[in-house]
């Protein structure tokens, strides 16, 4: 009788093998970041918001909607001259804005302790008004009256109630950097502080339009 000789395997490159190692644990990374949900993309990514105020040093808003409108912004001199500017309202919250009316509905009272408000006004340039379009820009908190940031809260709940914290128009500085404005979105940088209350970071809102 004739011996069995044993069966061989072919050899394996240990290259071979750690290339497949690789392409696994790519395979497998790629499928794990598809199974994220998709609010876990934004995180602390460009759109989130630093806050500050009296207790709460550096807050994360991550923002979850924002708009903006137009108004129109009337000046009278001295000499009774009268002048007007677009004024455009930023909303920037950490929840869902109801947009359906404007600031009736998107200043409704919080729902929960955990939801945070942000607004602020940038008035554009001389001779315009709620239908002229905001300009890409920066909008300073010092400027006299026309390309100025104003009119900034911050808007916060507990036990309860609603709290706005008005920065203190006197003492506000820094600016607000558009720096896109396409189609109905703008887009940009706030930097503004006032004593103990701050707002930083990115936004981008969708400009609402009267019907």
């Amino acid at each position: 009788m004739r011996a069995m000789r044993p069966t061989q395997r072919p050899a394996v490159s240990p290259h071979h093998s750690l290339r497949n190692s690789f392409a696994s644990i790519a395979a497998i990374s790629l499928l794990a970041l598809a199974l994220l949900p998709a609010g876990c993309s934004k995180g602390d990514g460009g759109n989130t918001m630093k806050l500050k105020w009296p207790g709460v040093d550096n807050k994360a808003l991550p923002v979850k909607s924002s708009y903006a409108f137009g108004v129109t912004k009337t000046f009278t001199d001295i000499n009774k001259k009268v002048t007007t500017a677009p004024s455009y309202r930023v909303y920037a919250a950490g929840y869902d804005l109801d947009s359906g009316n404007f600031a009736q509905t998107m200043d409704k009272p919080l729902a929960s302790d955990d939801q945070i408000r942000v607004t602020f006004s940038l008035v554009g340039d001389e001779g315009g008004n709620e239908k002229s379009p905001l300009k890409a820009g920066d909008y300073s908190a010092k400027a006299d009256k026309f390309m100025k940031a104003e009119t900034v809260s911050i808007v916060t709940r507990k036990d309860g109630k609603d709290n706005t914290l008005w920065l203190d128009r006197s003492a506000l500085t820094g600016n607000v950097k558009v720096t896109s404005v396409s189609g109905d979105t703008i887009s940009g940088e706030v930097d503004l502080t006032a004593g103990e209350a701050a707002i930083k970071g990115p936004f981008t809102a969708k400009v609402l339009v009267r019907k």
